[in-house]
């Protein structure tokens, strides 16, 4: 391969541009469309077969592509910022998500538009540096990949984000909204008769017809992520409540134990509170561990669907392509239609994956509200015993002590609200999955009329 001379300048395209590429399992160039070709400024012809680091720019670290095929190799989607070299020099910044398929890996490519990307360039440059000085040194690569490694997943901390999971789905989500908002496009409904399709581009008007069906899914994606965030606030509250409520009992206890017989009417009071709290702790901690277990899920369910979104986005106007360049009578570049195939695949992977996990939480959901009710029941218990201690206070056996009752009183109030709080945020969560599952025969039916369509129109072929 040449040397090819560095120019610090961007290759210049448009945001609402889609590019995406095919691989082998070894990583060599088998399709992509002509946005790809161009932007990386070359011939289809210097580009198939050959292995995709043709176009890896060297500011990029090693450990983001050690990463990549990390996640690849183990059958999962990753998403992640990537600086690309163009044959003529310049770079171009991508947000990339890559999937594996039949045969290889498909990734499909957008222009980062949100702040974050500047972010990332920082600690590209940080990450690369480090590599550098160890390679400079011992030339020892894997050294060098694995001291950048652990320097991304302190960074990403330092970043506020538990490891590179949380990071990828908090940039997918960002840089779609950004994407979505700069393009400020009104929605336009695509009515598509099922008679007739002949031409390819009516068929390739069946994808946009799959976009509009799906939006009934994606518009509910902010209120999931702002219900998800609300759960997380509420789960901790639970968790930190219950705890008090021990501790306060534990207190009670040792203060009750410093006044001997003066207490003594108390005694029994903070026993039965003290184990009733233990118990509330006990619920509590399963209960927020649940509750995790579901802000995660929601977490993957908006990923998955902005994946499908970008997916769709990227089979719908590669299918235009190919019509029009049917339709002009261009033979365009040599890339199979059945390329068409490998996108509409993969979406409709992504999209079932999403209406899994929609069911998977609604029958974690049935268990949550079950499991909170239960919480309100143990923390109502509590107040005869408060109230009980209350009376018995009034023999006044102490400042501290009276103090203790006053915290769990508080507690009680506290606990009371967030779990009330939190039956709001599952209830509308419920609402929603039932929305967005009352769909998905339609989308199912959609995705089969596709199916019947497009295998014959987009058979392997050269446009």
């Amino acid at each position: 391969m040449s040397q090819i001379e560095l120019i610090n300048e961007p290759r210049q395209f448009d945001v609402e541009e889609l590019f995406f590429s095919t691989t082998d399992l070894k990583g060599r160039i088998q399709r992509a469309n002509s946005v790809f070709t161009r932007i990386a400024a070359y011939h289809w012809a210097d580009m198939q077969n050959k292995p995709h680091n043709l176009i890896r720019h060297p500011d990029m670290p090693r450990v983001i592509f050690q990463v990549f095929w990390d996640y690849l190799q183990s059958g999962k989607p990753i998403v992640a910022y990537v600086k690309n070299l163009s044959h003529d020099g310049r770079y171009y910044w991508v947000l990339a998500l890559a999937t594996p398929m039949p045969g290889g890996y498909l990734s499909v490519r957008f222009k980062p538009t949100a702040p974050l990307r500047h972010k990332v360039e920082e600690l590209y440059k940080d990450l690369r540096a480090i590599e550098a000085s160890i390679e400079d040194q011992s030339h020892d690569r894997k050294a060098a990949i694995a001291a950048s490694r652990g320097a991304l997943e302190s960074s990403l901390q330092k970043l506020g984000f538990r490891d590179y999971d949380e990071f990828m789905r908090h940039a997918m989500k960002t840089e779609m909204e950004s994407r979505e908002a700069k393009l400020r496009k009104t929605e336009q409904k695509v009515e598509v008769s099922l008679a007739g399709l002949d031409s390819l581009s009516a068929q390739a008007a069946l994808f946009d017809r799959m976009v509009v069906v799906l939006e009934t899914l994606f518009r509910d994606l902010a209120q999931y992520v702002e219900i998800s965030q609300g759960v997380r606030e509420k789960s901790a509250s639970v968790a930190d409540i219950s705890e008090s409520l021990r501790v306060s009992a534990l207190n009670g206890a040792i203060e009750a134990d410093k006044l001997g017989t003066r207490a003594a009417g108390l005694r029994p009071v903070l026993d039965w509170l003290r184990g009733l709290s233990a118990d509330i702790t006990t619920q509590g901690a399963s209960f927020s561990g649940a509750l995790n277990e579901l802000v995660n899920e929601v977490d993957l369910v908006v990923f998955d669907l902005l994946a499908a979104k970008l997916q769709l986005d990227m089979t719908a106007t590669f299918a235009h392509e190919i019509a029009d360049h049917a339709e002009s009578g261009e033979s365009g570049e040599d890339i199979g239609k059945d390329a068409v195939l490998c996108l509409h695949s993969s979406s409709c992977e992504t999209i079932r994956r999403a209406l899994k996990r929609l069911f998977a939480m609604r029958d974690r959901l049935h268990v949550l509200s079950a499991s909170q009710m239960s919480l309100i029941h143990a923390s109502h218990s509590l107040r005869p015993i408060y109230l009980t201690g209350r009376i018995e206070m009034a023999e006044g056996v102490g400042a501290r002590l009276a103090s203790v009752f006053e915290d769990v009183g508080g507690q009680l109030g506290e606990t009371a609200d967030s779990l009330n709080g939190l039956g709001k945020l599952l209830d509308d969560l419920s609402g929603h999955l039932s929305r967005g599952l009352s769909h998905g025969d339609e989308i199912e039916e959609a995705i089969a009329q596709i199916d019947s369509r497009v295998h014959t129109a987009y058979r392997p072929a050269i446009y």
